[in-house]
This record gives structure tokens, sequence and C-alpha cells, in this order.
């Protein structure tokens, strides 16, 4: 394997991509086993929830947490479905779609630490003002906030007000910020993407349509940034599997793509090795390079009815409640369970006692 150590200053770049994260935790894994680590980490939106793990334990037992973790994580508990609230949001002026309730819940749960300093490497938590459109870094304070503040998809998640700034999701500016990172003084660059939706499923609502778009604009700013740094910096891009059917956001599917992250990773290391890579990556969304796509315009297809779109609506409704309700009769069923098991012991434990 070539290149596998380097004297260089090294930043791990973890780009955004909702449930698709869960790819650059198997990525990342593999590159890690071949003994490849960073001076700094850079994250935006989910890469930076990736990134604070990883910056704070940046050893293969760290990342093998950052795997339980994913693996564990349910659709609900990053987008909890409520019929009311999209409507309440729509005809009152909302900022947003989905509380970030459960995201903080989950943060709080999986990160053992409450400042961003108390990391092991450096850590950049990429934001963006929605009011000047500047890219905001936190690299010191509190992490919670910085990462709430990171993942707020505009529109789907409530932006944070903070030093009179309005901030959201820094893939809005910069989802792979390999220009920061050069800007900090990285020499090499090691980026891993989370790759492209499947092409053939139409989104079914707006929380789809906004990531799925999002992700598109995402990507296409990737493939500028490669070209516009190639020559600058030894530029690595790790590439993501291209053939997965999983929805951005379907995090039920987590474990799925940790385990195709890590192939494809693994794969390429054994085939190619960890050597800059620029000119040769598939760069999806890159107009330089992609050949032009002509149509005809005709007739569009009839708009769905309103009544088609709202019964479609409420069988998803009804498919997340489902799995909502599902686990908290699992974890119900576990707590009876101990329950069950700590009266048993005190049972015991008193028969015990009375015995002579």
């Amino acid at each position: 394997m070539s290149q596998r150590l380097s004297s260089k200053k090294t930043a791990f770049v973890f780009s955004g991509g909702a449930s698709l994260g869960a790819i650059e935790v198997g990525a990342l894994k593999a590159v890690i086993e071949e003994g490849i680590q960073a001076d700094m980490v850079l994250g935006t939106s989910v890469g930076s929830l990736n990134g604070a793990l990883y910056a704070y334990n940046p050893t293969l037992e760290g990342v093998e947490v950052m795997e339980r973790i994913w693996r564990q994580i349910k659709t609900s508990k990053v987008f909890p479905i409520s019929p009311i609230k999209p409507v309440l949001n729509f005809t009152t002026a909302g900022h947003y779609l989905v509380s970030s309730k459960n995201l903080r819940n989950l943060i709080i749960q999986n990160l053992p630490y409450t400042r961003i300093e108390e990391t092991t490497l450096p850590l950049y938590i990429i934001c963006t003002d929605i009011k000047s459109g500047q890219e905001i870094i936190f690299n010191k304070g509190l992490v919670l906030e910085a990462l709430l503040a990171s993942a707020g998809i505009p529109a789907v998640f409530p932006p944070l007000s903070m030093h009179e700034r309005f901030l959201v999701d820094g893939g809005v500016v910069n989802n792979a910020p390999i220009s920061t990172a050069v800007r900090l003084g990285a020499k090499r660059v090691v980026v891993f993407p989370i790759g492209l939706p499947p092409a053939n499923q139409e989104p079914k609502n707006y929380l789809q349509i906004l990531i799925r778009s999002l992700i598109y604009l995402l990507n296409r700013q990737l493939a500028s940034d490669i070209q516009l740094y190639k020559d600058t910096v030894e530029l690595i891009i790790v590439p993501p599997p291209t053939t997965l059917e999983i929805k951005p956001h379907d995090f039920s599917a987590s474990s799925t793509l940790v385990d195709e992250g890590y192939k494809v990773t693994k794969a390429w290391l054994q085939k190619e090795g960890f050597t800059p890579n620029a000119d040769t990556c598939p760069q999806p969304c890159d107009v330089f390079c992609q050949p032009i796509h002509f149509l005809e315009a005709i007739e569009p297809d009839p708009e769905k009815s309103t009544l088609v779109r709202v019964k479609e609506n409420i069988k998803l409704t009804a498919e997340s409640l489902k799995d909502a309700l599902a686990e908290k009769a699992e974890k119900l069923s576990v707590d009876v369970a101990d329950t069950a098991e700590k009266i048993k012991e005190k049972v015991f434990k008193k028969r015990s006692e009375d015995t002579p």
C-alpha cells in the first residue's frame, strides 16, 4: 500500500447527506485499518456529527463506537413524524417542518463531551449564516449547539440564532469543505463523500424532495471544488457506493450503508491504494466532465390529485407511526422484563433473609 502514512498535514473532510452519512463510517473504518490518520477534522451537517465523534477518539476503537451508534439509529430518532406540525408551520409562516428535539437527544446520548476544545484532534464544524450567506466555522465552545446548527437542514430543522447570526446547515455554502481545510493549512485533504440517492426512486413528500434536492446541489459543489483544488493539495476522494437503493431520509437502513461503505472503500484501497485520485474518481453532478443530456420537452404527466397525494402521505405517516410504535413496544417489553427480573431478585433475596 503506497502512501499509507504521510508527514503532510492531513485533513479528514466529512460531507453532509442525511442518512447517507452512515457510508462515511464504513469508509472511515477501512481507512483507519490501513493506519491512515488525520491531523485535523472538518465536518458539515451529518458529517459534522461523524467528525465530532472521530475527532474525540481517532482510533479504530473510536470508529467502532461510531459504527454501533449508527447501527442503532431509527428514522423516528431523527425525523419525528407529525401530520399536524408541517401544516401549522406552513400556515403560520414557521421556519421549519421537523423539531430538532430528537436529534438533540441523540447527540446528547452519544457524544461523551460538551466543548469542542475537548477533542483529541482539532475539530472544525461548518455552518451557514442564512442572513448573509457566509460560511461560519466553530472550533471552540458548546459542541451540541454547533452540531445542531451545522445539521440544521434549511426548512426541515429549525435554524439557530447565535451571536446575531441565523445559522443553518453548512452544506448550503460548503458541504465538503476542501477550501476551508486548505485555508487551515492542510497539505493533504481526504474527502468522505456520500454519493447520490437512487435515480429510479421518486420522492414522495416535501421532506424527501428537500433532502434529495440538497444532495444534488452538494454533489455539484463538491465536483467544482475538486476541479479547483486538485492541483493545489494532495486530494484523495474516498469513493462511495454507487448502486445503493436507499433513500437519504431512511435511517433504518444505516447498517447496510455502513457495510457497503466499508466494502467499497476496502476494495478501492486494495486495488488502487491511498493515493491522489481527483482525475480518476467519478464525480457525480459534474457539468465539466459529464456528457450533455438533451431532452425533448413534451406535455408533462398530469399532476396527482390532492386526494391521491393526501392518501399517499397518510400511508407514509401510518407506516412511520407503525415503526415508531413497534420500537416503543420493543422498549416497553425490555423494560417490563428488566422490572420483572428485579422484582424476582428482591423476592428471592427477601425469602433468603427470612429463611432461618
